[in-house]
């Protein structure tokens, strides 16, 4: 007999999730950041795309993985999610993200706080506000191709959360210097809260909102199983 999950359950999954992304990816820059005077790259990518593919998996039977506001807003847009759920999901989400910036800020202070997705300083390259938003949609958008190809469609390979995360990783080491690639709003405002870089937060909800929304109802009209 199948066992029902009741909706605390289920919340208490998304924050989680959201608190171990948050924890552990601006912890790793933060520590980075204290021992070699700057987080590599490669290390920020893959810290956060392992982070995710085990919460996913982790919450993915309970919350249906919902661990960011844009993709529960996209599964919403797609009547995958009815709009009581979808707003306490993104409420928990919030939670968890600000829970664990506030640790990282207990354990580091003010002094030696950061990992909060930012516009980047590239030579040559001028990053207004809406280019930051346009990548975000574009990086958003893979992600949310990633979630739909990997756990949404029917035909979707029992493989977890590992795929989401291998994008989140090949996503931040594309676009990591340029925005931040936070892709998800309740990681950004995590660490913003306390870092102080709550101007630039509307940026890191639109572009991911378009960019899933855009994504789901694409798949959802041209590449997705019928059911």
């Amino acid at each position: 007999m199948a066992q029902s999950i009741s909706p605390a359950a289920s919340n208490w999954s998304s924050a989680l999730g959201v608190f171990a992304l948050t924890f552990i990816g601006a912890g790793t820059i933060i520590v980075g950041n204290l021992n070699q005077g700057e987080a590599s790259l490669l290390t920020v990518a893959i810290a956060h795309g392992l982070v995710l593919a085990i919460a996913v998996s982790a919450t993915m039977n309970i919350s249906g993985g919902h661990i960011n506001p844009a993709i529960t807003i996209a599964f919403l847009m797609t009547r995958r999610i009815d709009g009581a759920t979808a707003g306490l999901y993104i409420v928990a989400q919030l939670v968890g993200g600000v829970v664990a910036g506030g640790i990282l800020f207990f354990i580091f202070g003010a002094d030696h706080y950061g990992g909060t997705p930012a516009p980047g300083a590239i030579e040559g390259i001028t990053l207004s506000a809406s280019k930051v938003v346009a990548i975000e949609i574009v990086l958003t958008f893979l992600l949310m191709f990633a979630i739909m190809g990997t756990a949404v469609d029917s035909r979707a390979p029992a493989i977890g959360g590992w795929g989401i995360g291998l994008m989140v990783t090949v996503d931040i080491l594309m676009g990591g210097p340029l925005t931040g690639a936070a892709m998800n709003p309740a990681r950004h405002l995590g660490t913003a809260l306390f870092e102080g870089l709550l101007a630039d937060a509307w940026m890191y909800w639109v572009g991911p909102i378009i960019g899933a929304g855009i994504c789901a109802l694409l798949y959802e009209r041209f590449l997705m199983a019928e059911e």
